[in-house]
């Protein structure tokens, strides 16, 4: 009997959380990314739903949060082009007055290379870091556990796979340092 109680409490906390995922979905998702929302409430919408965002942010519409753990954080006049996906498998934090183009995608969830039945074993997790003054081009992706320093340039396209140090610009799949910028 206390099996069958124990599976029926698990069952009930599995459809409320995904109940709880549904909301948040529409909430963030549909809602607040719609065309139709007002771009002066669009943040706090975000921040009802947990998030930290700065003042005088601005959010694009189609920003796609995902499920997960993580809060995205905003720092301060930083602006976030149409079609940006971020993960949520953990938090994202990008700092004040940064610029991040279209199509920028943060991706902070992976796995553990598994054996040889299945090679995408235990799921695992890195915050994602975006220093201050930072300019992100357009069709970039960022993959987790990276931190962007401040006032870093990344080219559209790139692939950012370790970290960028300070002041530099960095183009590339992977990303490399190009130039150093003063």
């Amino acid at each position: 009997m206390k099996s069958i109680k124990n599976a029926l409490k698990w069952k009930v906390k599995s459809v409320l959380r995904d109940i709880k995922l549904i909301i948040s979905d529409f909430w963030q998702n549909t809602l607040a990314g719609s065309y139709l929302f007002p771009w002066s409430l669009r943040p706090a919408f975000y921040r009802m739903a947990g998030n930290k965002i700065g003042k005088k942010v601005r959010l694009s519409p189609h920003i796609f949060l995902g499920p997960g753990k993580g809060k995205l954080h905003v720092g301060g006049y930083s602006f976030v082009n149409y079609n940006c996906f971020f993960d949520l498998g953990d938090d994202i934090y990008i700092g004040e007055n940064c610029n991040i183009a279209m199509n920028v995608k943060f991706i902070n969830g992976t796995h553990e290379i598994g054996n040889q039945n299945r090679r995408a074993g235990a799921g695992i997790t890195g915050k994602i870091w975006v220093g201050s003054g930072t300019w992100i081009g357009a069709d970039t992706l960022i993959l987790p556990g990276v931190k962007i320093g401040t006032g870093v340039i990344v080219g559209a396209g790139s692939l950012v796979t370790s970290d960028l140090a300070d002041n530099g610009i960095y183009i590339g799949r992977p990303a490399r340092l190009y130039k150093l910028l003063e």
